[in-house]
């Protein structure tokens, strides 16, 4: 298996490590929920960020990056070889960055919608699709973000693997 991919499969392994602890956590019942996102989202949000990231790059035939730095987007992957286009995978990405799961993922605005300002106490409200306008991305949002990105990316390896 090629690095980039190989690298993409161990974040991913390590987001639903980070997930099934966190919904280990929610029974215990010891921990806020409110608590608990701010433990657990921005480390599982950061390893399927890294797993998008490596995946993508896996899609265009990069096996080690130039940079040091993992994209995060599709508008960060390096440009294609002179005559040759980015694939159709690259293409549904570039769309579901715009709206959807997947954009709910990449946007920093989802980990300052917990976060509550000194004057008003109460949540900011979430702009994605997945949630209510009323809470903030929690378990059951980190959960459907993994289980959408491994569907989409057994998907395509199948899809890669047929041509």
């Amino acid at each position: 298996m090629a690095r980039s991919r190989s690298e993409a499969n161990r974040a991913l392994y390590r987001a639903r490590i980070l997930l099934e602890a966190w919904n280990y956590m929610r029974g215990e019942g010891a921990h806020s929920d409110a608590a608990l996102i701010d433990g657990f989202l921005p480390a599982v949000r950061g390893h399927l960020i890294k797993a998008y990231g490596w995946f993508l790059l896996s899609l265009t035939g990069v096996e080690e990056p130039v940079t040091a730095v993992c994209p995060r987007s599709t508008q960060e992957l390096p440009a294609p070889e002179a005559g040759k286009a980015l694939g159709p995978e690259i293409a549904e990405f570039a769309q579901l960055e715009n709206s959807g799961w997947l954009a709910q993922m990449l946007s920093d605005d989802d980990d300052q919608n917990h976060a509550h300002d000194a004057k008003d106490m109460s949540p900011k409200p979430a702009q994605g699709l997945l949630v209510s306008d009323r809470e903030p991305p929690g378990f059951p949002v980190a959960l459907a973000w993994a289980d959408a990105l491994t569907a989409i990316m057994t998907r395509m390896d199948d899809s890669l693997s047929e041509c």
